[in-house]
């Protein structure tokens, strides 16, 4: 039986948990299920008066072409009555890791525009077959319940709400929408590639099917143990409150005697949430090696660990997570007046429309602490592997100057300035990961 284009009811219900946000961004690839979101929400928005969304593409380059596709979704956006921008991923050789590399290399780039041009949620058009095929690819790597749970029809990174209306609608539907619309789709060849999991994956689908492991009943799976996942992250919210930490500054902490007292699975949920938010992930870290923490923690509570960009510190009868600064360092960006950018997919930092010129974000380090402790006389306030992560801002003269971090975010005593330090920039620890 051949499937059936989506009609403008049945997209009224998919979408409309969009009503709450005055804009948000689509991200629209070219395939046939993003174009078919992309059909579906410009519909939308008309019929209810809404504001269009921003339309964004990534260039991947990772093959000949991407480029010409990324244009022709802009095209479409135009015709639709659509904004529409291009973002590049700028990479080293390509790789039999680069898909699972352009996945994140793809919410790094999207997250960093629509912090930049204050889009506050962004919209993916995940399907069904794709929450069937994640479902399958972290059984086989003997996931738990967060990897079989599989894509969240809703979530937040970086200070970004990700919302996926699409979950519960089989790929073959989106492929009929996007035809009876008349939208020029391509098709990744990678998908299909064998040298990739996915690919090898889909081509047992077939097989799978015949045996009775049809998409739609591993997607209700999935739909259930998320249930139970939300369940369990109620848990963790009331552990966290209790007895954890949380700074302004860009580091958590959580008792350690409790911690190791906790049922197993709320403390390796706390400990992931910690890890993923301090280190600005945005995938997680495998369950296997919160295991692997977790059981040296308990054989040593005093040795330190590094994980998921993370350094993870006991002290005192606590537990730190701090941001890992590695040799490579942190990034550097140039901010300028009125502007605001996503730094280390952890701080939103905002800079003044007063300041006459631009600043150069980048992180404190042992320079920047040196140079606030012997030169201006302060004693620091915060734990220094915390300082050495946070983002500072070096004006054209190289003087540097500290961003507002908020109530509670003073980094010396006695603070520096406040006034200048509003006037200048303002840095806002994005907390709220998953």
């Amino acid at each position: 039986m051949s499937a059936t284009p989506l009609d403008a009811s049945e997209a009224d219900g998919l979408l409309a948990p969009l009503a709450p946000y005055s804009h948000y961004a689509l991200a629209v690839s070219g395939g046939p299920d993003s174009l078919a979101l992309l059909h579906l929400s410009a519909g939308w928005a008309r019929r209810h008066g809404r504001a269009a969304p921003m339309v964004l593409t990534v260039d991947h380059d990772l093959r000949a072409g991407s480029r010409t596709e990324a244009e022709t979704v802009g095209r479409i956006a135009e015709a639709l009555g659509l904004r529409h921008a291009i973002v590049t991923w700028r990479h080293g050789p390509v790789e039999a890791s680069s898909q699972a590399r352009a996945r994140g290399a793809r919410y790094d780039l999207m997250a960093a525009y629509c912090t930049a041009h204050d889009i506050p949620a962004l919209v993916t058009a995940h399907h069904l077959d794709d929450q069937a095929e994640t479902f399958l690819m972290r059984l086989k790597r003997g996931s738990g319940l967060d990897g079989l749970a599989a894509i969240p029809d809703r979530g937040r990174w970086a200070g970004l709400r990700l919302l996926r209306p699409l979950l519960d609608i089989p790929k073959a539907r989106l492929i009929a929408t996007a035809v009876a619309a008349g939208l020029p789709f391509v098709t990744d060849p990678s998908n299909e590639d064998p040298q990739f999991e996915r690919g090898r994956l889909r081509g047992a689908m077939a097989a799978l099917s015949a045996i009775g492991l049809e998409p739609a009943a591993i997607a209700l799976s999935a739909r259930r143990l998320r249930r139970a996942r939300s369940a369990l992250e109620s848990t963790v919210d009331a552990f966290l409150e209790n007895h954890g930490q949380r700074s302004p500054a860009g580091y958590g902490s959580v008792s350690l005697p409790t911690l190791l007292c906790a049922p197993h699975e709320v403390a390796l949920r706390t400990l992931a949430r910690l890890i993923a938010t301090v280190g600005g992930l945005s995938e997680p870290v495998r369950l296997a090696k919160l295991e692997a923490l977790y059981a040296a923690l308990a054989a040593d509570p005093d040795t330190v660990q590094t994980l998921g960009r993370c350094q993870i510190v006991p002290s005192g009868g606590r537990l730190s997570i701090f941001r890992e600064v590695r040799r490579a360092g942190l990034p550097r960006g140039e901010l300028q007046p009125g502007e605001r950018m996503l730094w280390d997919s952890r701080f939103r930092v905002e800079l003044g429309t007063g300041e006459a010129e631009p600043v150069t974000v980048q992180a404190l380090g042992e320079e920047g602490i040196s140079t606030f402790t012997q030169d201006e006389g302060c004693t620091l306030a915060v734990p220094r592997l915390a300082a050495c992560a946070l983002p500072v801002c070096r004006r054209g003269n190289g003087r540097l100057v500290l961003p507002d971090f908020g109530h509670g975010g003073d980094l010396f005593t006695p603070p520096l300035s406040r006034h200048e330090a509003r006037l200048v920039c303002r840095a806002t620890f994005l907390w709220g990961a998953g």
